[in-house]
């Protein structure tokens, strides 16, 4: 009995071709998150190991205390997404403002926001961690984004997921 497996690349490719109006500019932006997600999954697998369990001594924007792996993961994804010029700007729960695309790189028309890496302080318990991210479609029309960008109601949002790290990684 032969079985299918259906990658993410499959799955987003399949999905794409279902709307005949897609410019595929979504569905890249989804695999630029999905490379964010296989990177961190990674560092999450081989933490113990290289010594980057435990607090990195700073706190993030809600008063908690960021862990090495959250600063990792939030350094992950955005270089996953600042230069492919399908984002525009940044909201990240480790930033305390918006993260722009820097200026020597194209911006698109979808703004991000993230927690690179949900419950980081249960990592070193092996309980389950992951990363939440909500797209949205650019609202502002100049500039490199704005803050007006990320700070849309939910209804507006365009893709939204979770991606969970674990014995394998699933991204809902």
């Amino acid at each position: 009995m032969q079985t299918s497996v259906t990658t993410i690349e499959r799955f987003i490719f399949d999905q794409e071709h279902r709307y005949p109006e897609a410019t595929g500019e979504l569905s890249n932006l989804l695999y630029d998150i999905a490379l964010a997600a296989k990177i961190i999954a990674a560092a999450i697998r081989r933490a113990g190991l290289v010594n980057i369990l435990g607090a990195a001594g700073n706190r993030n924007v809600q008063g908690e205390d960021q862990q090495k792996l959250d600063v990792i993961a939030n350094e992950t994804i955005k270089n996953c997404l600042h230069h492919t010029g399908r984002v525009c700007v940044m909201g990240s729960e480790e930033d305390e403002d918006i993260v722009p695309v820097p200026p020597e790189y194209p911006v698109g028309k979808y703004a991000v926001l993230f927690d690179p890496l949900d419950g980081s302080s249960n990592i070193d318990v092996n309980s389950a961690v992951g990363t939440i991210f909500s797209i949205y479609r650019r609202i502002s029309m100049e500039g490199r984004g704005t803050a007006a960008d990320v700070l849309q109601p939910g209804c507006k949002q365009v893709a939204a997921g979770y991606v969970m790290y674990g014995s394998s990684t699933m991204l809902v």
